[in-house]
């Protein structure tokens, strides 16, 4: 009995060590799942994750792009709310379903994705050493690569491109490394569900286009 006691609360420990830590990572694991299923209420359970989150980057592990990622997430967050609000609510546009850029999008959203990678990766390297308040960053192209793909795939989200997706699993599995190598297990574990969680919420809006392809080619065939 005190074996399995130990077990469980050595598990639990992964959601978090401290009280900030178990709110946030509940919060963010609810959030994506909800927001997979296409659920508004996902948006602020991510604002919520997100200020804890900015806190402990900071303050905590010194993760600078990380930090400001976090920060960014919560005016990020709340436009994607206000976005899925307005256009779930705007009839005449037709229903508001997952879809994939075209090819050429997709190529320019490469293109973009790879500058501001360069760009913030530069441009925190230069205000670490300029400004006396902003730590060294540790890590500084992996955490830039997350942090830009991080923006990139939240304003896809909003928008329900399937891109989205793939740019939360690159982010994810980054993520996972650089936790452990700050030796934050609980985060890395995080991001390891998050990476689950990301492959549900592909094959859940993957569903729910396949669906709606079906529906428009039933309503044109039942036209001709």
């Amino acid at each position: 009995m005190e074996n399995n006691l130990l077990a469980t609360i050595e598990w639990l420990q992964l959601f978090g060590s401290t009280p900030l830590e178990i709110i946030a990572t509940m919060s963010a694991i609810c959030g994506v799942i909800l927001i997979a299923r296409q659920n508004i209420l996902g948006w602020p359970l991510g604002i919520l994750w997100a200020s804890i989150s900015a806190w402990l980057a900071i303050t905590e592990w010194q993760l600078v792009s990380d930090g400001i990622l976090y920060l960014a997430y919560i005016p990020i967050q709340l436009y994607c709310w206000i976005v899925w609000i307005k256009r779930g609510s705007a009839v005449e546009q037709g229903p508001f379903v997952p879809q994939w850029l075209s090819p050429k999008q997709q190529l320019f959203l490469v293109a973009a994705a790879a500058l501001c990678i360069l760009g913030w990766g530069l441009s925190i390297s230069v205000l670490a050493e300029k400004i006396s308040w902003i730590p060294q960053p540790s890590l500084l192209w992996l955490d830039s690569v997350t942090t830009v793909l991080s923006f990139f795939a939240q304003f896809l989200q909003a928008r329900k491109r399937m891109e989205n997706w793939v740019g939360w699993c690159i982010v994810n599995v980054l993520g996972i490394y650089i936790y452990w190598i700050k030796e934050a297990p609980i985060y890395s574990f995080q991001y390891a569900i998050f990476l689950g969680l990301g492959l549900y919420g592909w094959m859940q809006w993957h569903q729910a286009q396949r669906i709606e392809s079906s529906r428009l080619q039933s309503v044109t065939a039942g036209n001709r």
